[in-house]
């Protein structure tokens, strides 16, 4: 995956728990290409989403997701699947392979 430094992409084999409508919704799953010391291949992690907890207006405000593994948390400026074939469609609670998350200043 890429690495620069201001972000690292890493690759994941995993699934949301719960619906897309639910605000403690998270995704859990194990890490299959890193170049983190921090983040070895096989680590558990767990990506959720962090807002305020209350009301606001500016845009960079509304809060981020965050992707954890034991101690260490990294900001996740990017969190995509690979994209259905065309006319097909995914439920992201299913386990999948194709999850990349690009970590800010990791």
């Amino acid at each position: 995956m890429t690495d620069s430094s201001a972000s690292v992409t890493v690759g994941l084999l995993g699934a949301w728990r719960g619906e897309a409508t639910d605000p403690s919704r998270s995704f859990h799953g194990e890490v299959t290409e890193s170049t983190l010391e921090a983040l070895p291949v096989r680590a558990e992690v767990v990506v959720r989403y962090r807002d305020p907890g209350r009301r606001v207006t500016g845009a960079s405000e509304h809060g981020s997701y965050v992707l954890s593994a034991g101690a260490h948390e990294w900001p996740v400026s990017r969190f995509t699947a690979h994209a259905s074939a065309a006319g097909e469609s995914r439920d992201d609670r299913e386990l999948s392979v194709a999850w990349v998350a690009e970590l800010v200043n990791p």
